[in-house]
């Protein structure tokens, strides 16, 4: 059966508002206690914006860590702005929550995993894009990630879609 409400649009709109929601919480307060982000994106996303020198470097994906020296957070409604220090030089990047891979919380056991590929980063491009949302293979590459047990509030809705050519060809 064909899905005509667009239940993982409404699913994958509501995951990426918690990152939202989080970051315009600290927003002008700062983080509480212990808390403190790892969020990884795909450097290439439109709207994406880095420094080249940092996207010589990650030139597919990147992780960054939202703890102790980032300033300038300004969180919109379909990005976020941060300046983040590298090597003692702030540099300033800009992150449209589409292109987030996962966002979690160490301290708080909590994380968010979506997946695409730049294959599908180039359907995005030429307009003929639903986005997946599937467990990121990536955090366990993370620093630290090893040592950090994500999998007790990792929320993921793969069990709830068809696989990517069903939908694929019933959008065709």
């Amino acid at each position: 059966m064909q899905d005509l409400i667009g239940y993982d649009d409404i699913i994958e709109t509501s995951m990426r508002s918690v990152i939202y929601e989080t970051l315009k919480r600290i927003e002008k307060t700062g983080l509480p206690g212990k808390h403190y982000f790892m969020i990884t994106f795909m450097t290439r996303f439109p709207g994406v914006s880095i420094s080249a020198a940092l996207l010589e470097k990650f030139s597919e994906e990147m992780t960054i860590a939202v703890q102790h020296q980032y300033k300038s957070l300004v969180v919109e409604r379909d990005f976020f702005k941060i300046s983040l220090s590298f090597n003692g030089k702030y540099e300033k990047l800009s992150i449209p929550y589409k292109a987030v891979t996962s966002f979690a919380d160490p301290a708080m056991n909590f994380a968010l995993k979506f997946s695409m590929s730049y294959g599908d980063l180039e359907e995005l491009e030429e307009g003929v894009f639903t986005e997946l949302n599937q467990a990121n293979k990536n955090l366990s590459k993370e620093k630290g990630a090893a040592d950090i047990d994500l999998s007790a509030k990792v929320i993921s809705i793969d069990a709830f879609r068809k696989n990517r050519n069903d939908n694929h060809n019933e959008n065709s």
